[in-house]
């Protein structure tokens, strides 16, 4: 077997781990309430890869990671789905009745949503990253988040590029999660882990 097969194979065979682990994060994430489980899985696989390269394997890797953080991730993931189905009512309310001072109102549930976006990018690099608990998970996301804007607004760009490319290209379906996990929690990483948040700890 020659050079340029090696790396067929090679390309094959990592193409082959990011599907198996898109699909069984799909499967997971089914009931809706084990989206925050599943995701943090996710993340947890495709952290062992930067570091260890695909042969750190998959399945195992995935649901021993889903098992050991579902309490803490799936009390986050119920927050999560209270405060976000709080602020589309509040949204729903207010863009049907007249109220005094609605515009001011309106600014106020943007900006809210804004940062509700921002800690849910944030919340999965604290779950996998570090052993916190679910106040300093959810504070240090935040801060995160506001204090490297310019990683903020690049995960965004990511997330909403990679959306895009999904809808044009059907067949990235296949590995849209794994990969845009795995960007994502790369770029993370070139953050500067040196500095440590204040409260980034029990």
């Amino acid at each position: 077997m020659n050079k340029s097969e090696n790396m067929f194979f090679r390309i094959l065979d990592i193409f082959a781990h990011f599907v198996l682990l898109n699909a069984l994060w799909i499967i997971c994430c089914l009931p809706i309430i084990t989206i925050f489980p599943a995701t943090t899985a996710l993340y947890t696989v495709v952290k062992r890869w930067i570091t260890e390269g695909t042969d750190a394997g998959v399945i195992r890797l995935f649901f021993t990671s889903f098992k050991e953080n579902f309490k803490k991730s799936f009390v986050i993931g119920l927050l999560w789905l209270l405060a976000g189905a709080i602020l589309y009512f509040d949204l729903t309310i207010l863009l049907q009745v007249e109220l005094t001072g609605s515009f001011f109102i309106l600014i106020l549930l943007i900006f809210t949503a804004i940062l509700y976006i921002f800690v849910s990018i944030y919340t999965f690099f604290m779950l996998v990253q570090y052993e916190l608990s679910i106040s300093s998970i959810l504070k240090n996301a935040l801060l995160l988040s506001v204090s490297h804007l310019h990683y903020t607004l690049l995960f965004l760009v990511i997330i909403i590029g990679t959306l895009l490319m999904t809808y044009y290209i059907k067949i990235f379906l296949l590995i849209f999660g794994s990969v845009l996990a795995f960007i994502l929690y790369y770029v993370f990483q070139r953050l500067d882990h040196t500095k440590k948040l204040k409260g980034m700890s029990e």
